[in-house]
């Protein structure tokens, strides 16, 4: 796995637990959302660039493996990696890190895998990536 060294950070909210004090499982593709938002950004390519131009991302598919608990007022950190980039769609990766203050040692807790597509706003059909997304999202590929 490449790490593009882009990192979302994530304080777990009290009402994000169960009832076993650990965070509830939709919560890890919330702040997958949030951090691909924020990446996007960064690359240039924001929903507000996208939109402009006439495109969307949308997703397609999730795969998440848990592997350890968070639990309220920890803290983590969500890295986001390309795995894959496609004529249409591309894939994502992200490995969500407990990080333990102060210390700041790091236990990976879940791994996701998202591939999203891209639609044109206009008729919500399938499109090309467009040319600068794609190079944006290449140069950061594994």
């Amino acid at each position: 796995m490449c790490d593009n060294g882009f990192r979302y950070p994530v304080d777990v909210r009290f009402f994000e637990v169960d009832s076993l004090g650990v965070v509830f499982n939709m919560w890890y593709l919330g702040w997958c959302d949030e951090a691909m938002s924020a990446f996007m950004e960064s690359i240039g390519y924001g929903y507000a660039t996208l939109r402009a131009g006439g495109t969307d991302a949308v997703l397609r598919k999730a795969e998440l493996g848990w592997l350890d608990s968070l639990e309220a007022f920890q803290h983590a950190e969500v890295a986001v990696r390309v795995d894959h980039v496609g004529t249409t769609s591309f894939r994502l990766g992200y490995s969500i890190e407990r990080v333990d203050a102060p210390s700041q040692d790091r236990t990976l807790c879940a791994q996701v895998t998202i591939t999203y597509v891209c639609v044109a706003i206009a008729d919500r059909n399938t499109t090309p990536i467009p040319a600068g997304l794609r190079e944006a999202l290449g140069t950061d590929q594994i």
